[in-house]
């Protein structure tokens, strides 16, 4: 039961964000989108891996996995604003039992260039908030002081092909992934994140 309204209010939490922002879109700059012939709306989902460090400061590196799903509209040819939500957990932190849940929200500028006929490069930057569950967690059954909740920083880029004229690869992306949570010495955290997946555009 409590598995499925999760799912449910991450559901209910994309189409929001794909909401907001396209409408913030067409309010901002009617003009520009009217002198568009189309404006080009992509959707996609990856696969992600997260190599993390626990409190305090330092290593003691682990890992999470998940999936983040993102729709993006482009304004040109090569500039787009993206709007993202991830989902990353282990069941295992370190040698310990601890688990932890770290699900994110952010948005923000790619700018992309083709390269070679059917590929594409691309950089991006997005910033937003993310909320920590879990054992491991601040504030959660773990003990650890702080607040599950934080800003994040997203800053990477990485390599789509295409594979038809709507149907793209995502063959490799990498973000270095900043977050803030309490952990007793310098409360932030240096995550990098790597993730493949799949992008239509129409």
């Amino acid at each position: 039961m409590k598995k499925s309204r999760c799912i449910i209010e991450i559901r209910a939490a994309q189409w929001l964000l794909f909401l907001l922002l396209r409408s913030g879109i067409m309010i901002a700059t009617p003009g520009a989108l009217s002198a568009q012939e189309s404006g080009p709306i992509e959707f996609g989902g990856n696969y992600n891996y997260v190599h993390s460090n626990a409190p305090p400061g330092g290593c003691g590196c682990f890992s999470l996995q998940g999936g983040s799903f993102w729709g993006a509209y482009g304004f040109t040819r090569n500039f787009s604003l993206i709007g993202e939500i991830a989902v990353q957990r282990s069941a295992d932190v370190g040698i310990s039992t601890q688990s932890l849940t770290i699900t994110s929200y952010s948005a923000g500028p790619r700018y992309a260039w083709p390269v070679h006929g059917r590929f594409r490069l691309f950089a991006q930057t997005l910033v937003g908030g993310v909320h920590a569950s879990g054992s491991f967690a601040p504030g959660g059954s773990g003990g650890f002081p702080g607040s599950p909740n934080s800003v994040t920083f997203l800053a990477g880029g990485g390599l789509d092909a295409g594979l038809n004229r709507h149907l793209s690869l995502r063959a490799f992306q990498a973000d270095y992934y900043l977050t803030h949570f309490a952990n007793g010495v310098n409360n932030h955290q240096n995550n990098l994140r790597i993730g493949v997946g799949l992008s239509f555009r129409f």
